[in-house]
């Protein structure tokens, strides 16, 4: 189930990567500045667009082909981050987010000027900035700019939370992480990284 999860995940972040690049203005960063925003933000991006995959009447996600509850992933042997990955679906989803607004909310997530190791921060924070106003102009129309900074709070602590989880599977498990996951997967939350660059050539 790790690997099958892997999989998708990989999946989603190449769609992560490709919109990435369709933002305007991140293609003017330096390439350490793209590989570092991706890297960091990747992962609460395909959290952000779960919510468009997720079913709150029931409380399932569609995964492989079908809606499936919290049981499915049972075998991860991460109960409370799945139970936490419901939640915030859930959570996310009673916003009412529109397309358009979950597309610039993911930008929001993904160009974050506070990421360590930038080497031009400050023309990130404007391209932050931008995409900041015009977001909060948006939730104004319907007074919801209040919910933004404790929904961001909760992607970050997600995110942690995978990567606590994913290093005590390959304590589990030494050897599989190399040998069975997506080079894409193992180059974002792995200790032995892929050369970065590779990120930006995936299709």
């Amino acid at each position: 189930m790790w690997q099958r999860c892997a999989g998708r995940i990989t999946e989603a972040i190449q769609y992560v990567v490709e919109f990435a690049k369709r933002l305007h203005g991140f293609m003017d960063l330096c390439q350490n500045d793209q590989i570092v925003l991706l890297k960091a933000g990747a992962m609460e991006v395909v959290l952000v667009r779960m919510c468009r995959a997720f079913n709150s009447d029931n409380r399932t996600v569609f995964f492989e082909g079908k809606y499936a509850g919290a049981e499915l992933f049972r075998s991860l042997g991460c109960h409370e981050l799945i139970g936490s990955i419901f939640d915030f679906a859930q959570s996310l989803c009673a916003l009412h987010f529109s397309e358009s607004e979950v597309a610039l909310f993911s930008a929001l997530v993904l160009i974050n000027a506070n990421r360590p190791w930038l080497q031009e921060q400050a023309k990130v924070a404007r391209l932050h900035g931008h995409l900041e106003v015009a977001f909060r102009l948006l939730l104004r129309r319907t007074h919801r700019e209040g919910l933004l900074a404790r929904v961001r709070g909760r992607l970050r602590a997600l995110c942690l939370q995978h990567v606590e989880q994913l290093q005590a599977f390959r304590r589990l498990h030494p050897g599989v992480l190399h040998a069975a996951f997506p080079p894409l997967y193992r180059e974002l939350f792995a200790s032995e990284a892929e050369t970065p660059s590779a990120m930006l050539r995936h299709p």
